[in-house]
């Protein structure tokens, strides 16, 4: 049968594909190189064939990305089934580009569209370095397993109005170095069910966290979304803001877990965390609403009066409820 998408079911695909993009832009289509023998790959190859002489099939992310144009809201549409495996870095510095897996959706964790970097190249900081105006990450895992000790973060985020749901990121290399799940200096930003770091790589740094703030984040949400250190060091924290301007005006957390895993694997325990958060900053506040939680830590954040709590933390705040300094 030929898949075009011309046929029946090349429309159809083509429906259900359009249906699932609130955007107005083009749909790029990436599935590995290494898939070449699935009949998805097949199929998907047929129906989308290039359009006005623009290529609309992709073997690797990089190609597609170099494919989209600024601002004109191009959706880049992942498959599932093998990694996708960057060679370098990918800078994401156009605009209103939309980044989706193709997984079925929903997923806290264990996503089924995998990018991952796995160089020795100290210039492949991240998986995804976000510098790019209202982008959207929706259904991937993004690995960071380079060798190098710059190699350590899964995501940089330094956008304007980024959007990113049910995803999860990690680092499960250079583990004795300070790395991050996530680092974030967005602009009025919305991260939703996300799962950043998890509990089953162990970390040894000193002062290591999975989500790091800093300068210039600003009036940026955290909705629902589990945050996760595994390590052996009790200076470990979540959540850090290592700076005096680590934030402008506040960054909110609504129904987050801060989470100090106990056991991962199974076989090693790890050490509780003696604070969730550790705020070095003084030019904003970090929020956290009534339904935040945190597991395994002594407190869940260090007395400074620029971390605001509703949710009762084990003695700092005391109020019933309402949002108070730690300090």
């Amino acid at each position: 049968m030929n898949y075009n998408q011309n046929s029946g079911y090349g429309q159809a695909l083509l429906n259900m594909v359009s249906s699932q993009v609130p955007t107005f832009g083009r749909i790029f289509v990436v599935l590995d190189k290494d898939d070449t023998d699935e009949e998805t790959y097949q199929r998907m190859q047929e129906v989308f064939t290039p359009v006005k002489g623009v290529n609309r099939f992709f073997k690797t992310v990089a190609e597609a990305y170099a494919a989209v144009e600024s601002n004109n809201n191009d959706v880049i549409l992942l498959d599932a089934n093998s990694s996708h495996v960057l060679t370098s870095v990918l800078n994401v510095s156009k605009n209103r580009v939309h980044f989706i897996g193709m997984d079925g959706g929903g997923r806290l964790n264990s996503q089924g569209t995998k990018i991952q970097i796995a160089t020795a190249v100290a210039t492949d900081i991240a998986v995804i370095n976000n510098s790019g105006t209202r982008n959207t990450f929706m259904n991937l895992k993004m690995i960071q397993a380079g060798t190098d000790v710059a190699c350590t973060s899964a995501f940089i985020d330094t956008g304007e109005g980024t959007y990113m749901k049910n995803c999860q990121l990690e680092v499960n290399t250079i583990l004795s170095t300070a790395t991050q799940a996530l680092l974030f200096k967005g602009d009025t930003c919305h991260y939703e069910d996300c799962q950043i770091g998890n509990s089953t790589v162990y970390h040894t740094a000193a002062n290591q966290a999975p989500l790091v703030i800093q300068t210039p984040a600003r009036y940026s949400y955290f909705v629902n979304c589990e945050i996760i250190n595994y390590s052996s060091q009790t200076s470990a924290s979540i959540i850090d803001l290592p700076d005096t301007d680590s934030v402008i005006g506040w960054v909110k957390f609504n129904n987050c877990a801060l989470t100090c895993a106990l056991k991962g694997n199974g076989a090693t325990a790890g050490g509780a965390a003696a604070e969730g958060i550790t705020n070095a900053c003084t030019s904003g506040y970090v929020l956290l609403d009534n339904r935040c939680t945190s597991f395994n830590c002594d407190i869940t954040a260090e007395a400074v009066a620029y971390t605001l709590l509703a949710a009762p933390d084990g003695g700092t705040a005391t109020k019933g409820g309402e949002a108070i300094p730690c300090a």
